[in-house]
């Protein structure tokens, strides 16, 4: 169930205007490319490697103080 948390966080993340793609690469250390293809298509973070799903649900809860 973790994993489905993280994968939700993770696209909530990328989705979120808010937060320039390249602040995002440069706390998770993810491709400026890569950031680009999720947040055009969020869904392409099911099939993602977990380390960076794990990466932006930890940035994620670092932005949102959790």
């Amino acid at each position: 169930m973790e994993k489905e948390s993280d994968l939700k966080k993770a696209q909530l993340l990328v989705c979120d205007k808010n937060y320039p793609l390249a602040e995002i690469a440069e706390k998770t250390m993810i491709s400026h490319p890569s950031l680009k293809l999720y947040r055009s298509n969020p869904e392409k973070l099911r099939v993602a490697a977990w380390e960076k799903v794990n990466a932006l649900a930890r940035y994620y809860d670092l932005v949102h103080g959790k």
